[in-house]
């Protein structure tokens, strides 16, 4: 991917991240909270790397 593209991917990822961040934390907490234990698992069975992890080629969905 060119350095271009990668910026392109990048500013998607943190407004797609911003979203979802404010409608998770307008669930009440009780739910919040199953939300993100699904969505942990989702990640995890499909083998995608954690939001913490620093590959040049990995788009983590982080739902942390």
């Amino acid at each position: 991917m060119t350095e271009a593209g990668r910026q392109i991917v990048d500013e998607v990822t943190a407004r797609r991240r911003a979203e979802i961040a404010a409608i998770v934390a307008a669930m009440p907490p009780e739910q919040r909270s199953g939300l993100v234990t699904a969505l942990r698992a989702f990640t995890d069975a499909g083998g995608e790397p954690s939001a913490g992890e620093s590959s040049r080629d990995a788009i983590p969905l982080g739902w942390d």
